[in-house]
């Protein structure tokens, strides 16, 4: 047998390298996740993977083969990533299922390769079309795309970096995903700025993208800092409410356990009637909380051991419930229930989760629901509900819809001046999900420009003002109330809330579009190779 030649060893080499770089990168960008809590994990990532993709090829490729490089880095770094993000999964699976260790670690492994798809497209545009725009720009442009792919947790640069929200003020501009994109384009200007470096030797070479990235970087922590003052006054000049946040510390199956309903409802009783005697306005139990079932069309609250407000409690109090609708579906709900008894229109769940609330495409494939049964039986909702509670105007976000930049703009459409996420974490109890789901929802109170209230069961209840700082938070695993006082913003929809990612996906096709264009001029006039490297 022939033994590989020096050049076919230094390939598999380069090649290797690349793979390692790209997976090791994702690594370091999931190390911002509890209990590491490194943040600058997340820019460091994006630096390494940016690396990674714009590395020399170790032989010359074809357009197809950038294609699949970028794609296999894209999904290296992805893979990493959520094996090190999602490790809480496999205790979730051991938890509520009879599965073994191997099957739960096995479904960790499945969901990280799948969470991985997105950066896989992310990493494939951004290889290809650095062929013909400078690497950062495309790279920028890559992690932007990436965050447009559906995944189950839509985890974002952007999201982990919400314990330093004053990096995350343009997200009033561009919103999550192109606050990302920003944090790419400097990771990317930096990453170029070395690849320079190596090549020449000489610090001037690099000098140029350095300045932009940190041009990028000063001009975020400058805006950041100008609006975080701006809305600070805002939110003084603006009126308060009380509001408490019960989390009542249910295990995940209470819901579903006939037996325990009774228990529910006299320890969300007791809860809220505490919180009333300390001045609550306004009560908010978690989603699915309220634990009887309820017909979708009705408006006034049932009376005796199933009335909503029981006897002492006073009003008003928002709360989750399952509601019966058509055809034995139903609809994961939130419901006001007034002091005289009167409950409000419901508003029901639009962005249902994948598999666990609805199958994908089976309103088109019918025979889907009969394979996932589990997932078909809730009801998705068309339209957010202004909830009316004295001087309070809420909208609500149903559990993993406050992780969503699109819910955030939908819950808008009532011109709310108070955000309310209710979300039943009891699966996830004393993982590291909670905690991810919060960072997520840090960024809807910035976008919007609302302060967030989010009571949650088993999970971090917690007051966001609307520069995304945590005001007040409650961890612990027992029963307990938050008492919070958000400002009532009625300010003007920011650029994000009334035209959300259409300005900036704009823009970056425009620059992308040019680049290629002047990229092939250059090709045509024979005065450069079009491999889009300058700055």
């Amino acid at each position: 047998m022939a033994s590989p030649s020096t050049g076919d060893l230094t390939v598999a080499i380069r090649r290797r390298t690349r793979a390692l770089l790209a997976f090791g990168s994702g690594v370091v960008f999931a190390t911002s996740t509890p209990p590491i809590d490194f943040h600058a994990g997340i820019l460091v990532g994006l630096l390494g993977f940016a690396l990674a993709l714009e590395l020399p090829a170790p032989t010359p490729s074809s357009t197809r083969a950038r294609w699949r490089t970028g794609a296999a880095l894209g999904w290296l770094f992805g893979l990493g990533a959520n094996l090190v993000a999602l490790r809480f999964v496999p205790e979730v699976v051991m938890r509520f299922t009879p599965l073994p260790g191997v099957a739960a670690w096995t479904a960790l492994v499945l969901l990280s390769a799948a969470q991985a798809l997105p950066w896989a497209v992310g990493g494939a545009v951004a290889h290809r079309l650095a062929q013909a725009s400078p690497p950062w720009l495309a790279y920028g442009f890559g992690v932007y795309v990436a965050t447009f792919v559906p995944s189950v947790f839509p985890w974002t640069p952007s999201g982990g970096l919400a314990p330093w929200p004053l990096l995350l003020q343009t997200a009033e501009l561009v919103g999550e995903r192109g606050t990302s994109f920003l944090f790419a384009i400097a990771a990317g200007l930096v990453a170029h700025a070395l690849l320079r470096f190596r090549a020449s030797r000489d610090a001037r070479t690099a000098a140029a993208p350095v300045a932009v990235a940190v041009a990028v970087v000063a001009v975020m922590v400058a805006w950041g800092a100008l609006r975080v003052r701006a809305v600070d006054r805002a939110r003084d000049a603006a009126p308060h409410a009380r509001v408490a946040l019960v989390q009542p510390g249910f295990d995940a199956s209470d819901r579903w356990d006939a037996s325990r309903a009774s228990m529910m409802i006299d320890r969300l009783s007791t809860l809220t009637k505490s919180a009333e005697q300390r001045g609550a306005e306004l009560t908010i139990w978690p989603e699915s909380a309220y634990p009887f079932t309820l017909p979708h069309a009705t408006r006034t609250s049932p009376s005796g051991a199933r009335a909503v407000l029981q006897s002492g409690v006073h009003g008003p109090v928002l709360t989750g419930a399952y509601m019966s609708g058509a055809k034995g579906l139903g609809y994961n709900s939130a419901i006001l229930a007034s002091p005289d008894g009167a409950l409000s229109a419901p508003y029901d769940k639009r962005h249902l989760l994948w598999f666990g609330e609805t199958v994908p495409l089976a309103d088109w494939f019918p025979w889907l629901r009969d394979v996932f049964s589990k997932g078909t039986g809730l009801l998705a909702g068309h339209e957010s509900v202004a909830f009316v509670a004295g001087p309070i105007r809420a909208a609500v976000l149903n559990c993993y819809e406050d992780t969503l930049p699109e819910a955030g703009r939908e819950a808008m459409e009532t011109s709310p001046n108070l955000l309310v996420n209710v979300t039943n974490d009891a699966w996830f109890a004393g993982s590291a999900e909670g905690e991810l789901h919060l960072r997520l929802a840090v960024l809807r109170a910035i976008e919007t420009r609302r302060d967030l209230v989010r009571a949650v069961n088993q999970g971090p209840t917690t007051f966001v003002d609307a520069t995304g700082r945590v005001r007040a938070r409650y961890d612990l695993p027992m029963p307990g109330v938050l008492q919070a006082t958000p400002a009532l913003i009625d300010g003007a929809p920011t650029l994000f809330t009334r035209f959300g990612d259409y300005p900036l996906a704009l823009l970056s096709v425009i620059a992308i579009g040019s680049a290629a264009l002047r990229a092939r001029r250059k090709r045509e006039q024979g005065t450069g190779t079009g491999t889009g490297t300058g700055i």
